[in-house]
């Protein structure tokens, strides 16, 4: 190898002029090089998620999932996420695939959306005659406001013609929602956004991942999860390690964000030392993109607590405390923390610990309301200081 004579020069290479000649300049005169990250912001939600896991929000611009057993408060979280979206210029487009969404309770958690009435008929039978009569009823048939709803239904009238092993459209519209009916979907709205037809930022919700099959799994009429767990890897191989976290750049006019709730499962094949292990169903796709974890409730089971209030004989379950806990979290410094609480889910969202003594005084026309509709009658001869309220050990597990 030639050596390089001590004291010799060598010719200075100028790298700015490389990097302009070539069109990579990252000086600030190339306004489409997108290298720096916008500053960091958050979906704001209500001060109970903050005191819990000492987080503000949502982090824009990344994939959040939330996990947990059933009744441990994943709606509720995704009701003021909802709420929140629409209070701050940010459309929701929800993925309902377990056809579960409650509108009357996301409303109640400040979700701004409005009933639509319609007229039902329905068949009575009249017990004396025999003779069926037909009645009519007003009643809820949609709901209408800044968002974006679909159900497994409304999926498969919306995407049913596609055929995602050929590519192609069929005649025939199928009946049932798959997997990649979602990824084509969100990619369909970030590319009207781009057109500036949909001239504002998303956050996607999809509860559940988990809940619907995969195309595959559709056409060979079995279920299989491998073919599952390889849909949503391909499917949203783009949307998550591209779409989402490229509108963080600087060169991105909007700014979206995706948040899952995921179903799990316990592996027991794979605990350590007896202890259950808590996997995400589906594969591990969606836990290596995700940059936050929210986990809710116990490992093992949910244990929340429940909170009682009882008169007159009767019951009444007003809310619920769960534990809530981040199981990972690659945000930037110094919003990387990883930190355990535990939130109360009531009637309007959900309430600090230190506040419920408050909801309880504030809400209690709402719960003697509900205490004397289980009592067969009106909440009029129930008096406040007859009510008890109580809460269930909750087991730490």
């Amino acid at each position: 190898m030639k050596q390089i004579k001590k004291g010799s020069t060598i010719k200075a290479f100028d790298f700015d002029e490389f990097m302009k000649k070539n069109g990579l300049s990252n000086d600030g005169d190339n306004k489409e090089s997108g290298i720096a990250d916008k500053p960091m912001s958050f979906i704001p939600m209500p001060k109970a998620f903050e005191n819990a896991i000492k987080l503000p929000g949502f982090p824009m611009g990344y994939m959040s999932i939330i996990t947990g057993w059933s009744n441990t408060g994943k709606s509720t979280l995704i009701n003021c996420l909802a709420a929140s979206c629409v209070k701050n210029d940010i459309l929701p487009i929800i993925y309902d695939t377990e056809n579960n969404f409650d509108f009357s309770y996301a409303r109640d958690c400040g979700f701004n959306v409005e009933p639509v009435y319609g007229i039902k008929e329905y068949e009575v039978v009249d017990e004396e005659t025999g003779e069926i009569n037909i009645e009519q009823r007003e009643e809820i048939v949609d709901w209408k406001g800044h968002f974006v709803y679909f159900n497994t239904k409304r999926l498969a009238k919306q995407y049913g013609k596609n055929n995602y092993a050929t590519g192609k459209q069929e005649s025939k519209c199928r009946t049932d929602a798959v997997i990649e009916d979602i990824a084509y979907s969100i990619n369909d709205f970030l590319e009207k956004q781009e057109n500036d037809e949909l001239p504002m930022p998303i956050c996607f919700i999809w509860d559940s991942v988990g809940s619907i099959s995969s195309y595959k799994s559709y056409a060979s009429k079995v279920g299989n999860n491998m073919f599952d767990a390889g849909a949503l890897s391909v499917a949203f191989n783009s949307i998550l390690n591209n779409k989402i976290p490229s509108s963080r750049k600087t060169d991105s006019k909007y700014t979206n964000t995706f948040v899952c709730v995921n179903k799990i499962w316990n592996d027991s094949m794979n605990s350590v030392m007896g202890a259950p292990s808590i996997e995400l169903k589906g594969g591990k796709s969606f836990f290596y993109a995700a940059r936050l974890i929210i986990h809710l409730g116990g490992i093992a089971k949910s244990s929340i607590k429940k909170l009682t209030a009882t008169a007159k004989g009767s019951t009444y379950q007003y809310g619920t405390v769960s534990k809530m806990r981040v199981n990972k979290n690659q945000l930037p410094t110094p919003f990387n923390v990883t930190y355990e609480g535990e939130i109360a889910c009531v009637h309007n969202g959900l309430c600090c610990i230190e506040d419920l003594d408050n909801y309880k005084k504030t809400c209690i026309k709402d719960i003697l309301k509900n205490i004397g509709s289980q009592c067969g009658g009106s909440s009029d001869n129930i008096k406040e200081s007859e009510i008890e309220f109580d809460e269930e050990e909750m087991i730490d597990v």
